[in-house]
């Protein structure tokens, strides 16, 4: 079977191959942050219209975001594409603050000791057969059908105010790459049942603060989900991969896509910086990055 898939809850490690020990040196580590929002008991508001760049360190606590009453939803967005073969296969913006499971079936009822909270939004992977009319990838069915199954359970997607947050739960092995990846050209292994942060707020937030003082480096926010297969590889190596799925948290796209917009504006000091659709809250969170 060309698809990759853990051993079974229980199953001894010595049943593991040689690759699967090699793949696991090299996993992705334990974020020092874990649990999800309902777990904590608390409801993710203001992840970033809330932010105030003079309070928290580099791993700051929920206490280091001042939340506002008129806080904007979309901080607990997450815009997500899911590809077979490198074909858009399904794009979805989730909307709830609990966050999204990304799955091959629905949640059966009763079952949140093992699928985690009710109210997350369901994002179900497509049937195979969707790429019937693609040509030379609609070969590719028979293949995509072999490892949906191995996906049940799926993976947790969701935004808190430390940052983006995943816990993988389906037997079908999950790599990603994306701010926090350990590696750039290694894959990079989630576990099963560990929580992971995949981006930081604090670290994006400086980020967005040096690109508008120099222009330079673009702010790091997407996210790449890939089931099944080794991802990233070495440069060189094909890309297309049987299953991707592609993250971006909506707060950090909207705000860079803003500072892109306002950033000459921005550094001259204007009072009112004229860019229409933005929004009073992230016109304050800029000038205040823009602060020395």
């Amino acid at each position: 079977c060309s698809y990759l898939q853990d051993s079974t809850a229980g199953s001894p490690k010595k049943e593991e191959s040689q690759k699967d020990v090699l793949e696991s040196a090299h996993a992705s580590p334990q974020p020092r942050l874990s649990g999800h929002p309902t777990e904590r008991g608390c409801l993710v508001r203001g992840v970033f219209y809330g932010w105030n760049p003079n309070h928290g360190q580099f791993l700051p606590g929920p206490q280091s975001y001042l939340p506002v009453e008129d806080v904007n939803n979309s901080d607990c967005w997450l815009h997500i594409r899911l590809y077979y073969c490198d074909v858009l296969v399904k794009e979805v913006t989730t909307r709830t603050a609990e966050g999204c499971r990304i799955t091959t079936s629905a949640m059966p009822a009763n079952s949140e000791h093992l699928y985690g909270p009710s109210c997350m939004e369901q994002i179900k992977f497509p049937s195979p057969q969707v790429l019937s009319g693609h040509g030379h990838v609609a070969c590719m069915t028979d293949v995509l059908g072999q490892l949906l199954p191995h996906l049940e359970r799926g993976v947790l997607l969701w935004v808190a105010p430390e940052g983006v947050f995943m816990k993988r739960q389906c037997q079908g092995r999950v790599y990603w790459n994306g701010p926090l990846a350990p590696h750039k050209n290694w894959p990079n292994k989630l576990e099963r049942e560990k929580t992971y942060k995949l981006l930081d707020t604090q670290q994006y937030m400086q980020q967005v603060r040096e690109y508008l003082s120099n222009g330079q480096l673009m702010p790091q926010y997407q996210i790449y989900l890939c089931f099944g297969e080794e991802y990233p590889t070495r440069a060189g190596d094909p890309f297309q991969k049987l299953i991707m799925a592609h993250v971006e948290p909506v707060f950090a796209r909207e705000l860079f896509h803003h500072a892109q917009r306002l950033r000459p504006t921005l550094l001259c000091n204007s009072p009112q910086p004229c860019a229409p659709g933005t929004s009073s809250h992230v016109l304050h969170v800029l000038k205040q990055l823009c602060q020395p």
